[in-house]
């Protein structure tokens, strides 16, 4: 814990003290051996658990093709298949379109935004006392 004061601000809170050394399925282990239930799962985004095999099959096949690219600078099919695939989930018959994110905060911005400029208004409504992001715009919400 003292290593973590010392190198993290303040302002970044944890919910438990438990330091995680590894962590497969629905459980992880701690830096002294105690096994937890992660009730957590990555803030929603391990619905399927942690190191599920397809999930790291997927992974090993992207790593052999490229990392990391920024879609807004240089696009790639991978991008345009997910996008596709959950516009034909989407229900309703009208023609529809994904952007992908990768935070609720960066998703909220862009939501605003997008609809700002498809709508040319400039006021959105919101819920008080919500919690919309950690970042300048979600929080004026």
């Amino acid at each position: 814990m003292a290593r973590r004061e010392a190198a993290i601000p303040r302002g970044t809170s944890n919910a438990t003290p438990v330091f995680a050394a590894s962590a497969e399925g629905a459980t992880i282990d701690d830096v002294d051996g105690n096994r937890y239930l992660d009730f957590a799962g990555g803030i929603g985004c391990l619905n399927i658990g942690h190191r599920s095999p397809r999930v790291l099959s997927a992974i090993r096949e992207q790593l052999e093709k490229h990392l990391h690219l920024c879609f807004a600078v240089t696009p790639y099919e991978g991008y345009i298949s997910v996008a596709e695939k959950l516009n034909a989930l989407a229900p309703g018959n009208f023609p529809k379109k994904t952007i992908l994110l990768n935070s609720g905060a960066e998703a909220i911005e862009n939501s605003i935004k997008i609809a700002r400029a498809y709508t040319k208004r400039p006021a959105v409504i919101c819920f008080e006392d919500a919690f919309h992001g950690r970042t300048l715009l979600p929080m004026t919400l």
